[in-house]
């Protein structure tokens, strides 16, 4: 026989997890907790005698009887299709971008000069809309990039991530694409811009939901594709290699701009910008930071930056005047301070290029072969 008090306390802690599961709306860990406190308010019932016995048994059926509901049950939220509105799209123009000339340059032809001289592409012919792909390792400006083609042209910006649109309830994230593409559609100018777009469109085959999501989002691509030349799609992504390959064919994604690492022209660029009117040593050299920071992101540049100017402000306040921003406080943050990014995620990028560039060959190779058989 167990101690009644030990199940009292049992009891107690389960229904304590069971509460808090269910605020936080994880709903199948309220579920498994309330009927664990239901079987132990069972137990203690089992060692009661009279009426004690009889209301443990009534309480152990209610607290069973609540959990069996909890799967059905949703929130006001969940049972809503998702409402999209246009975000806030800060002041950010494409000189505030560090390097990434070429990268400029596609986006300029592909996204930002339609907008500017329809005219002009009227008369050549020239594709409009679509979706573009960004991607390369995490903190190389994809998300900025994406804010100033939208600063660039003016146009409404939904900024969407995976966990935005993903939902536990079945069907309602292919109602959330839907709805999501529905309001777009509506203004004159539109830019959807889903980041992490692996965690929402990654191989079918896997996942039913996910595969569902991907359908959904495929047939809304093809939906508007040709009918509003004025919807943009853009994407971004640290792991291009685990996106569905329809989402990346061509007349979706048709596109696929590669953001590498800041050169050390760009690292120049964003560390000067960071320490720009910061009081530093009259022989503070940018050139040795650049040196230093050969595989740093545009991220860690403005991390390193920022940790690089602690030391000399704490001074500053306990000593009660300007303390100057050595090379040497860069470098002491640089000792314990590695890149986010390694050779072994460089790899993985360069083997996705290397893909593409072999299906463009082979692509190159039979078009050639084609046209000499004429």
């Amino acid at each position: 026989m167990e101690d009644i008090e030990l199940l009292n306390d049992t009891f107690n802690l389960y229904m304590q997890k069971g509460k808090e599961a269910k605020e936080k709306g994880n709903f199948a860990l309220a579920k498994r907790n309330f009927m664990l406190a239901g079987e132990t308010m069972m137990k203690m019932a089992k060692q009661s005698q009279g009426s004690l016995r009889e209301a443990r048994m009534k309480r152990a059926r209610r607290i069973v009887d609540l959990s069996s509901t909890l799967q059905e049950k949703k929130t006001e939220t969940d049972d809503e299709v998702k409402k999209w509105q246009s975000a806030e799209v800060p002041n950010i123009h494409f000189s505030d971008v560090a390097g990434l000339d070429d990268v400029k340059k596609a986006i300029k032809i592909r996204m930002i000069n339609p907008y500017l001289h329809p005219d002009k592409y009227k008369l050549y012919n020239k594709k409009t809309g679509g979706g573009v792909l960004l991607y390369g390792p995490p903190g190389t400006g994809k998300t900025m990039i994406a804010k100033a083609i939208a600063c660039e042209v003016g146009a409404k910006f939904y900024a969407v991530k995976g966990s935005d649109i993903v939902s536990k309830w079945v069907g309602e994230s292919e109602k959330n694409i839907s709805a999501l593409f529905t309001e777009a559609n509506k203004q004159d100018r539109a830019i959807i811009f889903i980041d992490e777009m692996d965690s929402l469109l990654g191989k079918r085959g896997v996942d039913t939901h996910n595969d569902k999501r991907v359908n959904e989002f495929l047939q809304q691509i093809d939906g508007f594709s040709g009918q509003n030349p004025n919807l943009l799609l853009l994407g971004a992504t640290n792991r291009p290699w685990d996106i569905d390959s329809a989402v990346l064919r061509s007349g979706r994604f048709s596109q696929k701009i590669y953001i590498p690492l800041p050169d050390a022209e760009a690292r120049q660029f964003m560390i000067e910008k960071s320490m720009k009117n910061v009081p530093v040593a009259k022989d503070f050299d940018v050139g040795k930071i650049v040196a230093k920071t050969e595989l740093f992101s545009g991220a860690d540049i403005e991390e390193l930056c920022d940790r690089a100017k602690d030391e000399p402000l704490l001074k500053a306040i306990e000593e009660d005047k300007v303390v100057l921003v050595t090379n040497a406080d860069f470098d002491k943050v640089l000792k314990v301070f590695p890149p986010s990014v390694t050779e072994a995620d460089l790899k993985l990028f360069d083997k996705f290029n290397a893909d593409i560039n072999s299906l463009l060959k082979r692509r190159a190779k039979a078009t050639k072969k084609a046209e000499d058989k004429k």
